[in-house]
Parts: C-alpha cells; sequence; structure tokens
C-alpha cells in the first residue's frame, strides 16, 4: 500500500461518523513557537459553511454589542485617531520628524501611520473579507503552477510532490499540547486587538464561535499521522 492508498484507507474507516473524517496528527510542532501538540482534526467540513455561518453570527452584532466589547477586552472603539504601526511611525508622531523626502524610510514612516477605526467597522471588513476569500482551498488551488507541486489525496489534504509532507487544510477538534512553547510578548497592532476583541465576544460572552477560528493549515509526514476513534468527547488515537 502506497502512502495515497494509506491515507485514504485511513480516512475511509470514519466516512460513517456523520459523513466526518477525522485525522490525528501527532507531535506537531509548531513554527512560531516551539510548542508540540496532538491534534485531532476533522477534514471534512465545508470552509464555505464555516464562512457563511461566521458572517451570520458577525452581522448580529450590534451597537450595544461593540460597546461591550470595548469596556470587557478593553480596546479601541473610536475612529480617526492616529496611531504608528511600526517604530518609525511611532517616532515620527511623537516628534514630527519625518525622514528626507523621497527616501524608502519616509514612504515607510508614511505608510505606517494608520487611523483607528470603530469596531463596527473593522466588523464590516472581516464581513467583507469573508466574502470576497469563500473558499481558501478552492482560492489557494486556482494557480495551476501550484496544483501540479501537489498530489491531491482526499478532501483539504494534499501531499507535496517533492517533499512528500501532507499539508492538511482543516478545522481542528481538539488538541492536546505536550510541551508548552516559548509564546511571543509582542504587542499586536491595535486593529489586530480589535479583531481578536470581537471573537472572544462571539466565542465567550454570546457562545458562538466563529467556526473559521478553529481551521488551521498542517504540514506533516507520514509517521505523524494516526487513525482516530471519536465517540462523543472521547479521543482514541489507534
Amino acid at each position: 500500500m502506497n502512502q495515497s492508498e494509506k491515507i485514504n484507507s485511513i480516512l475511509a474507516n470514519f466516512s460513517a461518523l456523520n459523513g466526518t473524517k477525522f485525522v490525528g496528527i501527532r507531535e506537531y510542532i509548531s513554527v512560531k513557537s516551539g510548542e508540540v501538540a496532538n491534534f485531532v482534526v476533522n477534514a471534512n467540513f465545508s470552509y464555505a459553511n464555516a464562512v457563511t455561518k461566521s458572517v451570520e453570527i458577525l452581522e448580529t452584532l450590534t451597537e450595544a454589542d461593540f460597546t461591550a466589547i470595548a469596556n470587557s477586552f478593553k480596546v479601541v472603539n473610536a475612529s480617526g485617531t492616529q496611531y504608528g504601526s511600526n517604530a518609525g511611525s511611532r517616532e515620527y508622531l511623537e516628534s514630527g520628524k519625518l525622514p528626507k523626502e523621497g527616501t524608502k524610510a519616509r514612504i515607510k514612516v508614511l505608510e505606517g501611520v494608520k487611523e483607528t477605526k470603530t469596531l463596527a467597522t473593522i466588523t464590516k471588513e472581516m464581513i467583507e473579507n469573508f466574502n470576497n476569500n469563500q473558499n481558501e482551498e478552492t482560492r489557494s488551488a486556482q494557480s495551476i503552477a501550484q496544483r501540479e507541486m501537489y498530489e491531491h489525496i482526499t478532501k483539504g489534504v494534499k501531499q507535496h510532490k517533492e517533499t512528500e509532507r501532507y499539508h492538511i487544510w482543516a478545522m481542528a477538534h481538539s488538541k492536546e499540547v505536550l510541551i508548552d512553547g516559548e509564546y511571543s510578548n509582542s504587542n499586536p497592532q491595535i486593529e489586530t486587538l480589535q479583531k481578536n476583541a470581537i471573537e472572544r465576544y462571539c466565542k465567550e460572552v454570546l457562545k458562538k464561535q466563529l467556526p473559521t477560528t478553529k481551521y488551521r493549515n498542517f504540514v506533516v509526514e507520514e509517521n505523524q499521522l494516526s487513525e482516530v476513534k471519536v465517540t462523543g468527547s472521547t479521543i482514541q488515537f489507534i
């Protein structure tokens, strides 16, 4: 049995579980933090449906919600205040001094000067981005050159022909941290904080987590894949 047949065999075992296909990913190492964890992912979930449901949740948010988000998570909910998104732009806003005209440094500084937006505007932009990029798998597969680099295994799973690594675009079902990573303490941009606060509010207060926030892209070796059996909240690696 070759690799493709093996993976198809693993996935086929779970086709009867309400149409879902669960894959176990062992000892996955986060590139950013170095965290090591076991994941169980659903490789047969529709991203388009996840986008639709996420948009529906975001469209229910009102001004009262935005006020609650700002107060609960201490994020900006006012427009028009300038801020710097990089060190140069922050220094410029404090000192009023710019690099020489016509230089790349000056361009970078000016491009880094942003204005705050209301949470309503941020939410609108999130909805627009979802609608403009409705299906990540379809959008990313439009390049013929890229398609030729991969062998399609099954929905959400493809194999790079040169590296033989599996690329899995899937919804995370569960996560077991084996080794903690070194998590960054860097200060996120204002808009990132606003988006994170909106997502947290939907999940923690409204109890309606945006399905798209569960999606991840995994790049794994064959020996990191395993069969799993999911019964209720019980997960068993096989």
